[in-house]
């Protein structure tokens, strides 16, 4: 999909305001409400703009320690990768996973309420995935950006 000026308004106003009315962003962005609201369609048929959801904090809730796993496959034919990677989808404490290029195969990031639940989902989730030859802790110190914003 290209993306033009008059999508990037309504991008950035989105991403600004999440909760504005139809008839709100047309206005902040200078569109008709038809006219936006088939950008607005397209744009989530695309896939650029997903549905709303609220993002919880999940030292709020908490979930105190966030950990980035860093992972190395023992083997990396494509059906290995894809066993690794459907099973990473089914454990909730794994927030995101990046397959990466260079030393390590994936990264993911994890969330704990404490150092030992950590342990607990290392133990019997994160070195039970298929295929792990090894992984790499490093326990975050201080969030100093947190963005879902994207620069459009």
């Amino acid at each position: 999909m290209k993306i033009d000026d008059s999508d990037r308004r309504i991008l950035r106003t989105l991403q600004a305001r999440p909760d504005i009315t139809l008839r709100e962003l047309g206005e902040a962005v200078g569109l008709s409400h038809s006219p936006c609201w088939r950008r607005l369609q397209a744009l989530q048929e695309a896939g650029v703009v997903s549905p709303r959801r609220h993002i919880i904090d999940a030292e709020k809730v908490g979930f105190d320690i966030l950990v980035f796993c860093f992972v190395k496959c023992r083997e990396h034919q494509r059906e290995r990768l894809r066993a690794f990677e459907e099973a990473v989808v089914k454990v909730p404490e794994i927030l995101q996973c990046h397959s990466l290029s260079g030393e390590h195969d994936y990264v993911l990031q994890v969330v704990a309420p404490s150092v030992r639940a950590y342990e607990e989902t290392v133990k019997n989730a994160i070195v039970e995935l298929p295929n792990v030859q090894s992984i790499s802790t490093s326990f975050t110190l201080k969030r100093v950006k947190q963005s879902l914003d994207v620069p459009v």
